[in-house]
């Protein structure tokens, strides 16, 4: 199962971890990272079927987190809240996940590095499985 998640998941979230965060400056990156973790490539030659773009439940994740972390859409709480996204996404993908302080902090501080992808996202996400 490909678990997707919609723009009002995503308000949720940035609601309750950003909060005292003014409201979203740009819908459009929230719009974005929701396209961006469902998306799908289809090959008219090839399978009838689309082929996902982020194939897996970390790569989803970290499609979401890159997107929310990397893009300027929240007052102050962009980086926060793409954690959020993330915890909350890979949960209800039925993985099971530890975070701390510094899992958390790994992940913050990739997210601040200039070189920074959706794959080394990746990474650090399946460090939080248990």
């Amino acid at each position: 199962m490909i678990l997707t998640v919609d723009l009002p998941w995503i308000l949720d979230v940035a609601r309750e971890a950003g909060q005292d965060d003014p409201a979203p400056t740009d819908y459009g990156v929230a719009i974005s990272a929701v396209e961006r973790h469902k998306a799908v490539l289809t090959d008219p030659g090839a399978s009838p079927s689309p082929r996902p773009v982020y194939d897996g439940v970390f790569v989803r994740a970290a499609a979401l987190t890159h997107t929310l972390g990397r893009l300027r859409w929240l007052e102050r709480s962009n980086v926060r809240v793409a954690i959020a996204v993330a915890h909350g996404y890979l949960l209800a993908s039925g993985v099971e996940v530890k975070i701390d302080q510094t899992r958390v902090t790994a992940l913050a501080v990739e997210l601040r590095r200039d070189d920074c992808t959706a794959e080394s996202i990746t990474r650090v996400l399946k460090t939080w499985a248990t």
